[in-house]
């Protein structure tokens, strides 16, 4: 398939068999900005290129070519990876390129990249090792190939900057023009990596910029939206508006005279799949006019009679019967029934959408031996088996181009738009992109479950808990994605993770946990457990350490003194610290509150400074963050994921809130889908000293989004005296006088 594109500030060049997207990004000062290759996923994005290993390809002029697995959604993957690659290849970083990885290549050559989904904090922690190891094999093959030169032994041979140097001589060569020699070496073992003590680049300088800015700050970055094919037809979309509906009935005839307009198909309904019907025309704006008037009928089936309001009332009474065990430790009914101060407490949190910035969308072209495939993805490697399965082709035959992505969370590994384009493009013949307007990403989400929790404590004469029984109602996230898992067990590890590894020293502790399902679509959300879980426990303990008299980070740290791992103390000792916590004076409606907890590996913890205003308007003016992640890569990154969780946790924390009326989700658009405003953003500092070292490696993409809800309703506790049991905070009356 050959394809040539107009070229503009938001568009790009496919040309040859290849006919897919790379982008190659370069460091500011470099020769240019940004490369892009005309066959993607090989050596032409650096001319002359020699590839040493799947990872690596090296040019004459010493240029480096990094190839990234991950997806890039705004994390800084694309730049946190190639470190760790080059943190072994001992490069010169500033002539260091990055593409995407193939994952065509992935799938042919036995999953030569391992996993290229993107999830769970994970892109880091679960690579690093085989990425140092693609760095530290590359590099020794190189060396090998310069001793071969030289006729000297491999082990008088230092690598630097690109460069072998022979110790003995001071004879030099580049990397360069050992390349070509480097590829017919074959190593008799993988070298050892190095450990941290030994990095040189990774975790040690303070602002590595990173390789996708350029790109987005001067519009050449290329997101699936972006893409423009030769005879692209753009469909737009609507679902049946109850999850789980069907369609009955739709009528092209009203639309079919309409300037551009092709055709109007059903799409979807098949397994996972929505049931919608698409309107293709010459533009999105034709399409959309035509289905936004195309006269629909559904069929809502049993989710019709669905309301939040009715559910949450019905979660909440079922916190009175007992759950389903899933942790007891000493015997938490009689330490309930013994003698001391009690406390409880009943929390909820609602559904939430995702809300990426860039609405869902792919293309696809399918002729009869090829699939191609444009759009931004957090699972690349997914989106190609479905692409195969819809079109029904062999997977080797499936060309997916990852785009950058606008924002995943979560929702952008689902791929939804995907099966859609294919079948539109095979019926049609044609190149089909199809776009979901911001309505039916919203109203078709894959929502952040709902739970409910009530916790019940016992306090001993010390004021600390001598019991504490915790029952939790949710809509199962683990029931309606991997529901023969959820059956072995019938507990939801996301909605009870955070209590059944409770750092706290309480020697009676039990968790119950049910399921109560809706029609709902759930997904995995950023922070999914955390967002739920440290708002519920984290607001109960404050409530404890106030009921005991006791202040808030104290009552913490003694419950955690005796925890092995130290990062908890020594995390709770950075942030109150660095937050100047019991050593500042503020005036009367403004207070600080705390959140701690663990994520993907990772302990973090957080202190924010509210002001709520006296007729109720929340204000959070700074927000603290420590953590203990044992190690990191980029230092730069970390404080923008940090920045980012804090800006995602609070919108929701605010505003964020999905209801359903009649079956039918009521929000759809940022008019009542709230974001925070940039005037909103409070200051952030993110502190490092809380780092363990060692051998642990934690995610960190969304620890901090977790202990962010409870360290709010912490603090406007503190500055107003009313206590905050449910999200967000534009449901409550925060007034005060």
């Amino acid at each position: 398939m050959t394809m040539q594109l107009d070229l503009d500030r938001r568009q790009f060049v496919i040309a040859g068999v290849g006919g897919g997207l790379a982008i190659g990004l370069v460091l500011p000062g470099s020769a240019s900005a940004q490369s892009m290759s005309t066959r993607p996923f090989d050596a032409t994005n650096i001319p002359g290129g020699t590839e040493i290993n799947a990872w690596v390809v090296i040019a004459p002029d010493n240029t480096v070519l990094v190839r990234v697995a991950k997806t890039e959604m705004g994390q800084g993957a694309m730049t946190a990876l190639p470190m760790i690659v080059c943190e072994e290849l001992e490069c010169d970083w500033s002539k260091v390129k990055v593409e995407y990885a193939s994952p065509n290549r992935n799938q042919v050559e036995n999953q030569v990249y391992r996993s290229m989904a993107t999830n769970g904090s994970n892109g880091v922690r679960s690579s690093r090792e085989y990425l140092q190891l693609a760095g530290a094999s590359a590099r020794e093959r190189l060396k090998a190939a310069a001793a071969a030169q030289w006729n000297v032994p491999v082990a008088e041979i230092d690598a630097k900057n690109s460069e072998m140097i022979h110790r003995p001589t001071g004879r030099k060569v580049t990397y360069g023009q050992l390349a070509a020699r480097a590829v017919s070496v074959r190593l008799e073992r993988e070298p050892a990596i190095k450990t941290p003590d030994q990095y040189t680049l990774m975790g040690k300088l303070d602002n590595v910029r990173r390789f996708d800015t350029p790109p987005k700050v001067n519009g050449t970055a290329i997101y699936g939206l972006d893409v423009t094919l030769p005879g692209m037809l753009t469909a737009a979309v609507k679902h049946s508006p109850v999850h789980g509906g069907k369609v009955k009935s739709f009528d092209f005839n009203a639309i079919k005279d309409r300037p551009g307009v092709k055709a109007a198909m059903q799409v979807g309904g098949v397994g996972n799949e929505r049931a919608g019907v698409a309107v293709v025309a010459d533009s999105f704006w034709q399409a959309k006019s035509a289905i936004d008037i195309m006269p629909l009928e559904w069929d809502d089936g049993a989710g019709a009679s669905y309301d939040t309001d009715t559910y949450f009332k019905e979660a909440v009474a079922a916190l009175d019967k007992p759950g389903k065990v899933a942790k007891k430790e000493g015997d938490p009914e009689a330490a309930m029934r013994g003698a001391g101060r009690k406390v409880e407490g009943t929390y909820t949190v609602p559904y939430l959408d995702h809300a990426p910035l860039e609405p869902l969308n792919a293309t696809a072209y399918v002729t009869a031996d090829r699939v191609e495939a444009w759009l931004g993805t957090q699972n690349a490697g997914g989106a190609l088996t479905a692409a195969a399965a819809k079109a029904g082709i062999a997977p080797e035959k499936v060309y997916v181009n990852n785009a950058l992505l606008g924002g995943g969370f979560g929702r952008g590994g689902g791929n939804e738009p995907l099966p859609e384009a294919i079948t539109l493009s095979k019926a049609l013949g044609k190149p089909v992109k199809v776009i979901w307007t911001r309505e039916e990403v919203t109203r078709q989400g894959n929502y952040r479950p709902m739970s409910a929790v009530r916790f019940s404590a016992t306090l001993g004469n010390d004021g600390m808990p001598v019991g504490m029984i915790g029952r939790v109602v949710s809509d199962s996230l683990a029931f309606k994605t991997n529901p023969t898992e959820f059956a072995k067990t019938e507990i939801d590890g996301t909605a009870t993770g955070n209590y059944t590894a409770l750092p706290y020293a309480i020697p009676n502790f039990q968790i119950e946990y049910t399921n109560m399902p809706s029609h709902l679509r759930l997904g995995f959300w950023r922070g999914p457990g955390v967002s739920q879980t440290l708002f519920q426990i984290e607001s109960f303990i404050d409530e404890c350490a106030i009921a005991a008299g006791k202040d808030p980070a104290d009552y913490r740290k003694a419950l955690l003194a005796s925890n092995k791992d130290p990062g908890w103390m020594k995390v709770m000792n950075e942030i109150t610290d660095k937050s100047g916590w019991g050593k500042r004076t503020f005036p009367k409606g403004t207070a600080q509150g705390i959140g701690i907890g663990d994520g993907h590996g990772t302990i973090a913890a957080v202190v924010v400074t509210v002001t709520v205003s006296q007729s109720g308007e929340v204000k959070v003016d700074e927000a603290h963050v420590a953590f203990d992640s044992g190690n990191i890569v980029n230092k730069a990154d970390i404080i923008g994921q940090q920045e980012g969780s804090i800006a995602f946790a609070l919108t929701a924390a605010l505003y964020g809130e999905i209801t359903v009326r009649k079956g039918r989700v009521v929000e759809g658009n940022f008019d009542d889908y709230q974001m925070l405003r940039i005037a909103d953003m409070p200051d952030v500092k993110v502190h490092f000293g809380g780092l363990t070292g060692g051998s642990k490696w934690g995610g960190l993409g969304e620890p901090a989004v977790g202990p962010l809800f409870p360290a709010v309703a912490n603090a406007v506790f503190k500055a107003t005296g009313k206590r905050v049991r449910s999200m967000p905070l534009k449901n409550h009356d925060l007034s005060w006088s």
